[in-house]
Formats: structure tokens, sequence, C-alpha cells
């Protein structure tokens, strides 16, 4: 998953811009570049749309954008991507006891491995989940659950908008409620001294890590179902810790390789 990178990049950038300046630039750069690219007829089409729906997704997505930088902030990178990997499971037993729907054997242990090997890659998190903070711990898995209500939300709503435009609309949404809380932070900060690796990290953050990510996202729930989607979070800690050892140097344990294993070999039998 591209929107993986946000770990990496919130840990370049939040050692320089307050956590909710951050979450509230990153969003509304992602809400422009994805208006931009919506092209015409987007009016026609939110005439058309479920509005109840459409507003379900981007509170959705407020709530995720929120908590995940907010557990990264006070949980660290590591401990969040554990508790965040818990999406996956949190849409299987939902989509089960609400939904009616039944998974076979292989994807429950699908299930239960890919949590198992996101564990084994983010081995600071293992450490963190014993002394991290119990705000932190709990602003993540409330990431988690966002993160499931917006997969659970946003397929019907791709239907209606296309996966751009239902993209734009719902991180639209989220910029308005977030901006409102960011613009303290953003009037303070002293826009001289943040360094050019900040504003590379807010930048990535954005555009890879949110606009193109969301929006293939979208396009994939809506195909393929959440349940089904959401076993590709699984990647997401692994892609995290590749990006991480390419661009802040750090490197790759034994362990970390062993557990992209256990990863691969879960989504394998989830999906």
């Amino acid at each position: 998953m591209l929107w993986g990178g946000i770990y990496p990049a919130a840990k370049i950038a939040l050692g320089d811009i307050p956590f909710l300046g951050f979450t509230g630039l990153r969003v509304a750069l992602a809400a422009v570049l994805l208006l931009a690219l919506t092209g015409g007829g987007l009016g026609q089409r939110l005439a058309t749309a479920d509005r109840r729906l459409l507003l379900g997704a981007g509170l959705a997505q407020t709530a995720f954008q929120l908590l995940l930088v907010a557990g990264v902030t006070l949980a660290g990178a590591g401990q969040t991507a554990i508790l965040v990997a818990t999406a996956p499971l949190m849409t299987a037993v939902w989509s089960v006891l609400v939904r009616g729907e039944s998974l076979a054997p292989r994807q429950w242990y699908g299930v239960g491995l890919g949590l198992l090997g996101v564990g084994l890659v983010v081995q600071a998190g293992l450490a963190g989940l014993m002394t991290g903070t119990a705000i932190g711990s709990l602003l993540a898995l409330g990431a988690a659950a966002a993160w499931a209500w917006y997969s659970l939300a946003v397929g019907p709503v791709v239907g209606a908008l296309g996966s751009i435009r239902a993209t734009a609309v719902t991180m639209a949404i989220a910029a308005v409620l977030i901006l409102p809380l960011a613009l303290p932070q953003i009037a303070e900060l002293r826009w001289g001294s943040v360094p050019w690796y900040a504003w590379a990290g807010l930048a990535y953050g954005a555009t890879f890590g949110m606009a193109v990510a969301m929006a293939l996202w979208g396009a994939a729930v809506h195909e393929l179902g959440p349940t089904r989607t959401m076993i590709y979070a699984y990647l997401e800690p692994v892609s995290a810790v590749i990006i991480a050892a390419l661009l802040l140097g750090e490197s790759l344990a034994s362990g970390q390789i062993l557990g992209a294993l256990v990863v691969f070999a879960g989504v394998w039998l989830a999906a």
C-alpha cells in the first residue's frame, strides 16, 4: 500500500511541524490535488449520490487522519503500525457479525498470520506495546476502527461517483473539518525555519501517501469488497519499513525480513 509511507513521512515532518498543522496541511493538499483531477461533471454526480453515505465516508476519513497522526505522535510509528494493522480483523469480524458474510478457515488463518507478520516487521512496536502510552495506543486502535469504517463506507460512494471523485469529496469533507482545528498551529508555524526534508515528508504524505493511494484503495474496495481488500493493509507496515530503510537509512533486521514473508503468506491465504 502506498499510504504506508505516511509513517516515515510523519517521522520526517512531525519533528518540525505540529501534529494538527501537519494533518491539516496534508489533507488540504490532497483534497486540492484530487479536486483538480476530477474534471467536469462533479456537481451532477453529487446531485444523484447518496449524501448520507458520502458524509459517512467523509467523517470516517476525518477520524482516520486525526487518529493516525495522533497515534504516531504519542505512541510512535512502530506501535501505531501494529495497532492499525488490526483493521483487517475488525473488518472481517464486522462483516461476519453485521453483514452476515462467511469467511473460509484459510481466510481466518491468513488474517492471523498477517497480524503476526506485522508484529515481526515492526519490531520496535512490539516493545512499544508494553511501554507506550495508553492514550497513544487507544488513539492508534481508534485509527484502525476508523480505517475499517472508511473501507466499509467508501465502496458505494465510489460506485456512484467514481474513485477519484469519491476520494476527492471525502478528502474535501475531511479538510473542511480538520482545518479549523489546525489553523492555530498553522498560523504559529515559523515557515522559514521548517527544513526542506519536512516539506518533502509533507508533500509525499499528501500526494503518493494520500491522493494516489486513497483513490486506488477506493477503486479496490469497490471492485473486491472491503473484507478482501482490507487484507492487503497488512502490506502497509512492510512498505513502511522498506521506505524508511530507503529514505531514512534504517536497517532491516532478519526478523523483519521473516515478518515480511509471514505477511505475504497471510495475504496469500486470506485473499
